[in-house]
């Protein structure tokens, strides 16, 4: 990965990260507790491209649960998708698939897109 990004974990500033391995460290963060979401993204605050996870739900019944989204430019506007899982491998591949420039939503990933354009 030659690309920086900007990781953003719950009060920190958006700090640039070149090394994926990097990217995987910061974002464990939410999965082993230490936070509660992550942002990764091409330029700080940048609010077309970007992936993102926080706890969704924590419990001893229902184990820990997050949620993920990404958003990626399309067109004039954006594309963006969401997933519910308990699986935080999930999301790690996600992470890396978008650093990448590989992320294609999978079936388990639901289009928010019209959800979210009456937000911006």
């Amino acid at each position: 990965m030659s690309r920086c990004w900007y990781v953003t974990t719950d009060d920190s500033e958006a700090r640039p990260v070149e090394v994926t391995e990097e990217i995987l460290a910061e974002i464990g963060k939410v999965r082993d507790g230490v936070s509660e979401f992550f942002v990764v993204e091409p330029e700080p605050n940048d609010d077309t491209d970007f992936i993102q996870a926080s706890v969704w739900t924590e419990g001893v019944i229902l184990r820990k649960s997050y949620v993920a989204e990404v958003r990626v430019p399309k067109d004039d506007g954006f594309s963006m998708w969401r997933l519910r899982t308990k699986r935080f491998e999930e999301i790690e591949s996600a992470v890396e698939a978008y650093v990448a420039g590989d992320f294609e939503a999978g079936p388990r990933w639901v289009d928010v897109t019209d959800e979210m354009i009456g937000d911006d």
